[in-house]
C-alpha cells in the first residue's frame, strides 16, 4: 500500500467508525515505519471530518459513537493514552452542566486529543461546584463547559462564581458551548469565549493555550509597560481601600489598623480578580496621625483628621514642635509597612506591591486639616513654608526607604492638593519638593506613582519634570487622549475610568468604556488601566470582573479595535 493510501485509509476508517479494525491498521502503520506525527495527523483528520459531517449534514447517533470510539482505539494503539501529563496550559477540563450528553463530550475529547491536548473529562450532568473542584485539583488552565438546555443558564454564572471563590478564576480561561449557549450569554457572565462547535472549540483552545504559554507575570507586565514597551496585555492596577475591606468582610477601621487585615483584604481581592498588583494605600489621616494629629475612627468608614497639627495663626511655631518619627515605630504607619512585608512573603516576586505616601504639598496641607485659609500663610511666608515642605519630603523619603526594604516595587505619592493649584503656584512651591521625593524613590530602585484627583489638567505636564520614567494616576475629568499625547514615552498613565459612572453601569457599558480607554491610551505601552481614583466600595462585583475580562480580550497586544 502506498504511503498516501495508507494514511488516507486511517483517516477514512476513523471517520467511518471502524473501531474493530483501526487498531490493527495503526499498529501496522507503526511497523511499516510511519512516524507518530503522520499517524496522529491521519487520525485527527478522520475525527475532524466526522465532526464536520455531523455539523453540516447531520449524523446518526450510532455513527457518532463509532467514530469517537475508532479515534480512541487508534489513539490507544499509538500509545497516546500512556503519555505523561502535559503542562497546565495544554490541559483542558471539559464538562456538561445539566443533562447526560456524553456523546458530545466524547467528540470534543477526541478532537482535543487529536490536536495534542490532555483532556480531563469532569463528566456530564455535573454541578458547577464539581467542575470547579476538578479544575482546582487537576491544575488545568482551560475550562470548556457546555449547556444543552436553557434551564441550565444559571449554572454558567455559578461556575464563574465557584472559580473565583476558589481563587483560581484569574489563572484559567473559560469557554462556553452547547445548543443553549450564546455569545451574549457568555459575555453576560464574563466567560472568556463562546464557540458554536467543536472545530471552533479546538481553534479557541489552541489560541488560549499559546496565550497562556507566553503569558507574562504581573511584574513583567507592569515593568514592560513602564518602559514604554508593549507587554502581553494591558495591566490592571488597583487603587483599592474600601472596596477590598468590604469584599473581604473586614471593618475598615481594622483594615487600616492591622497589617494582617490589610493583607487579608488585598489578597482576597487579588485572588478573586487576578489584577496586576497589590496596593497598600490606607487613608489621608495616617501620616498626620503618625506625626501626632488626632484621628476619628468610625467602625466601618474612613478615618478623619479631627484636630490639625498646624494652625493658621501659629504654623511655623507648631511646625518647630514636630519631630520625624521612626517609620517602624509609628502605629498604623508601621502596620502598613509590615503589611507589605507580609504580602511579599505570600505572593513571591511575581506580583508588584505598591506602598503609599502623601506628597510634600498634600502632606503638609493635611497637617493643617486641609484649611484653605492656609494659602495666605504660604503666600506671606514662602521661605518658612518651603522649609516645612523640605522637612516633610525627608519624612516621606524615610518611609519610602522602609517600604522598599519591606518589598515595595512602586511608591504612590498622593499630591492632589498640589495639582489643583495654578501652574505659577505649582512651580513656586510644589515642583522641587515633588521632584526630590520622586527622584529619590527612583534611585532606591522603585517606581514613583503620582496620584491626583479631580479636574487638574493645568499641572499634569509637570509630571514630565518631577517624575520622568515614573507614572501618574489622574481622574476621569482629564481628557485621556490629550494626556497620552502630552506624556507619551515620558510618564506612564494609570487611569482613568470614571468610578461614579461604572458603579451604576451595566457590564456591557463597563466593557465598552474599558475598550475606549484601551483604544485611546494603550498602544506603545506606558498605560495601566485603572480607575481615576479609588475603586468604589460599592462597585458591583460583576463590573469588576468585566474590567478584568476587557484587559484579557480587547487589551491584548498588539491592540486592535
Amino acid at each position: 500500500m502506498k504511503v498516501k493510501d495508507f494514511l488516507e485509509k486511517i483517516t477514512e476508517e476513523t471517520k467511518e467508525g471502524k473501531y474493530k479494525t483501526l487498531g490493527r491498521l495503526v499498529r501496522k502503520a507503526k511497523r511499516e515505519g510511519f512516524s507518530r506525527e503522520e499517524i496522529i495527523k491521519a487520525l485527527s483528520e478522520g475525527i475532524k471530518s466526522a465532526s464536520e459531517h455531523y455539523k453540516i449534514k447531520g449524523m446518526y447517533l450510532d455513527d457518532i459513537i463509532k467514530s469517537a470510539a475508532a479515534f480512541n482505539v487508534g489513539a490507544q494503539s499509538l500509545g497516546l493514552e500512556m503519555e505523561e501529563k502535559k503542562e497546565p496550559e495544554k490541559r483542558v477540563i471539559i464538562g456538561v452542566m445539566g443533562g447526560p450528553w456524553t456523546i458530545g463530550s466524547d467528540i470534543v475529547s477526541a478532537n482535543l486529543r487529536a490536536a495534542g491536548f490532555e483532556v480531563v473529562n469532569a463528566g456530564s450532568d455535573i454541578t458547577p461546584e464539581k467542575l470547579a473542584r476538578v479544575v482546582q485539583e487537576t491544575g488545568g488552565r482551560i475550562v470548556a463547559s457546555a449547556i444543552y438546555l436553557m434551564q441550565s443558564e444559571p449554572e454558567v454564572a455559578k461556575l464563574e462564581e465557584e472559580l473565583w471563590k476558589r481563587g483560581i478564576r484569574h489563572e484559567v480561561r473559560t469557554i462556553l458551548s452547547g445548543p443553549a449557549s450564546s455569545r451574549p450569554l457568555a459575555e453576560r457572565y464574563n466567560v472568556d469565549a463562546h464557540v458554536k462547535d467543536v472545530n471552533e472549540l479546538v481553534i479557541k483552545i489552541k489560541e488560549f493555550s499559546e496565550e497562556l504559554k507566553s503569558e507574562m507575570t504581573s511584574r513583567e507586565r507592569v515593568m514592560t509597560s513602564v518602559r514604554y514597551e508593549e507587554p502581553d496585555r494591558v495591566p490592571f492596577i488597583p487603587f483599592a481601600q474600601t472596596f477590598c475591606a468590604k469584599f473581604a468582610g473586614i471593618p475598615f477601621s481594622e483594615y487600616v489598623s492591622k497589617a494582617e487585615k490589610f493583607v487579608e483584604g488585598q489578597m482576597k481581592a487579588y485572588k478573586a480578580f487576578g489584577w496586576d498588583a497589590l496596593c497598600f494605600s490606607s487613608d489621608v489621616g495616617m501620616y498626620a496621625e503618625a506625626l501626632g494629629a488626632k484621628i476619628a475612627f468610625p467602625h466601618n468608614d474612613i478615618p478623619r483628621i479631627i484636630e490639625p497639627l498646624l494652625h493658621h495663626d501659629s504654623v511655623y511655631e507648631d511646625f518647630k514642635k514636630l519631630t520625624i518619627p521612626d517609620p517602624m515605630e509609628a502605629g498604623r504607619l508601621t502596620e502598613s509597612i509590615k503589611a507589605i512585608e507580609l504580602a511579599r512573603k505570600e505572593v513571591g516576586e511575581d506580583v508588584p506591591l505598591i506602598g503609599w505616601l502623601e506628597g510634600p504639598f498634600q502632606g503638609v496641607a493635611l497637617l493643617t486639616g486641609a484649611d484653605p485659609l492656609m494659602l495666605f500663610y504660604v503666600l506671606d511666608h514662602p521661605k518658612e513654608f518651603n522649609e516645612i515642605l523640605e522637612w516633610y519630603a525627608e519624612f516621606q523619603i524615610n518611609v519610602a526607604r522602609c517600604m522598599g526594604e519591606a518589598g515595595a516595587d512602586i511608591i504612590g505619592v498622593g499630591e492632589t492638593a498640589a495639582y489643583f493649584m495654578s501652574p505659577k503656584f505649582f512651580e513656586r512651591f510644589c515642583l522641587e519638593p515633588e521632584k526630590k521625593l520622586c527622584g529619590t524613590i527612583k534611585r532606591m530602585g522603585m517606581i514613583p506613582l503620582i496620584h491626583c484627583c479631580g479636574y487638574v489638567p493645568q499641572c499634569i505636564p509637570y509630571a514630565k519634570e518631577t517624575n520622568p520614567g515614573g507614572a501618574i494616576q489622574f481622574d476621569y475629568q482629564v481628557d485621556l487622549a490629550w494626556a497620552k499625547k502630552e506624556l507619551q514615552n515620558k510618564v506612564t498613565i494609570m487611569g482613568n475610568l470614571n468610578y461614579n459612572k461604572l458603579t451604576r453601569a451595566s457590564p456591557k457599558e463597563v466593557y465598552e468604556d474599558c475598550a475606549n480607554h484601551i483604544k485611546i491610551a494603550a498602544k506603545g505601552g506606558g498605560f495601566w488601566l485603572a480607575f481615576g481614583c479609588e475603586i468604589p466600595r460599592d462597585l458591583p462585583i460583576n463590573n469588576m470582573r468585566t474590567i478584568i475580562r476587557a484587559t484579557r480580550t480587547i487589551g491584548k497586544y498588539p491592540i486592535s479595535i
